[in-house]
Parts: C-alpha cells; structure tokens; sequence
C-alpha cells in the first residue's frame, strides 16, 4: 500500500527554509558587526574634513554621498542582500533591497543623493532596525521548529498506523476467525481515534503565535500559507489524517462485510 501523505515533501521545505533562516542570522550579525565598526559623521566632519557650505555639497555629491554612508551601503550589499533578493524575481536596486529590510526611512537616508551625514542618529537607526529583523528572524527560526516537531510527530505516527495495516493485509481476512477479525476492526477504531487527536493537535498549532521576548510575534498559520505555497495541498498533515481515515473506513467495511457472513 502507497499513501501519498505530502508531509515528508513539507519536512524537507521546513529544512530548507530553517537553512535559509540560519543563513540570514549569520548574515545580520555580519552587518551589525560592520555597521557598528563605521566612524559616525559630524556636520564639519564629512568629506573634505572641514568643509561646509558649497564645498561640501560639491565634494559629497562628486563622491556619492559621505563616505559612511557609503561604507554601510557596501556592508549591506556584501552580507544582508544575497539573502534578502535570493528568491525574487524582478531585480532590486540596493536602495529597494535596503528599504525592504531596513525601511523606506533608512533607504532614503543612506542614498547617495542625501547630503546629510552618518549621524549618531542615523546609525542608532540602522542599528534598531536591523536588531528589530533579527528579533524578527528568531520568531521565524523557532515557528519554524515548533513546524518541524508537529510534522515529525504525526509522520512518525501515521507512518505506524499505515504499517500495521499494510502488515495486517498480509493476512487475508477468508483465514481470519470472528474474533480475529473483531480484533482488528477494534484497532481500526482505534486509529480513527489516533488521527483525530493528531488534527486536533494541529489544528492547535495552526491557531498558535510565536514570539521572542513578547515583542515579535508570527502565527503558524501565516508561517504554513508562505511555507506550503504552491504545494499539491494547502495542509499536508490535515489531507493525509483525511486519506489514513478513508483508509481506515475502507479497511472497516470489508471486515464488517465478513463478520456480517458468519454471524
């Protein structure tokens, strides 16, 4: 017997995703360490040392913008980027990429054209709101854990009930005595039992949130519609306890039709 039950395919998506995850964790803390490193910019401390006014404007704009906004830029670009624009299709300018992970905010203040310097300001915004991706990023990490734990759990169990059940149709039920056949639609019972408890306790995960020192939060359910995007169903765990119980059922009246003959 062959049951198609999509949960060993969501496991390994789960496995890629913890991975991706992983890699964007190191990635920030690559960027923080860098953003950290970059000397913070006075007004009479932009390019060109002690120049304001016109000069300063000329020699900012002929550079591209002071040169620690500049060296931010880089860090992102050289560790958050590749990360960020892995699965996106249409190409982003580094600005675009900036302003979806860090926001709009800090894009623009740390564009070329902006005269103004990397402020004490300016980095301590950076800064919040890369801590805030990665407060972000640990919710996704352990979502994606309690993920994993509910898919082992019910393929370990539903791999056990097919088992027992490829293995009991070994035995044809013409050699089976009443009370043998009793005993096995007894079991059958049982499983129906068993996969009710699974949905339900999946059906509880569904509807649970996750989060990191109460300050970010992500719901299993927003986590299963991006992780099971475009699989063959939405909910491989919940379509395969469907499958196992029509299975059940199908096994159940067969039995049933026997006992009925030798009553």
């Amino acid at each position: 017997m062959t049951v198609e039950t999509h949960i060993r395919q969501a496991i390994d998506r789960v496995h890629e995703e913890q991975a991706a995850i992983g890699g964007k964790q190191a990635a920030y803390k690559r960027f923080v360490t860098g953003v950290e490193g970059v000397a913070v910019e006075t007004p009479t401390a932009q390019r060109g040392g002690l120049q304001t006014g016109p000069a300063a404007t000329v020699a900012a704009s002929s550079s591209g913008g002071s040169n620690s906004r500049k060296q931010v830029r880089e860090r992102f670009a050289e560790t958050v980027r590749p990360h960020s624009t892995a699965d996106v299709d249409d190409p982003e300018t580094l600005l675009e990429t900036i302003g979806v992970e860090l926001s709009e905010q800090v894009a623009m203040a740390l564009a070329p054209q902006n005269m103004t310097g990397f402020t004490a300001n300016l980095k301590q915004g950076v800064l919040s709101e890369a801590a805030q991706r990665r407060h972000e990023l640990r919710a996704m990490e352990r979502a994606l854990d309690r993920e994993e734990a509910s898919l082992v759990a019910a393929n370990d169990a539903i791999d056990e009930l097919l088992a027992w059940i490829v293995d009991a149709n070994e035995t044809a039920l013409t050699d089976c005595g009443f009370e043998a056949l009793q005993a096995r639609h007894e079991r059958l019972d049982g499983f129906h039992d068993r996969c009710g408890t699974i949905a339900h306790e999946r059906q509880s995960l569904l509807h649970a949130t996750t989060s990191v020192d109460a300050q970010v939060g992500i719901t299993q359910q927003e986590l299963v519609n991006c992780l099971y995007d475009g699989f063959p169903v939405a909910y491989p765990v919940l379509s395969t306890i469907v499958r196992v119980e029509q299975i059940c059922d199908e096994c159940q009246r067969a039995i049933r039709a026997h006992l009925v003959r030798r009553v």
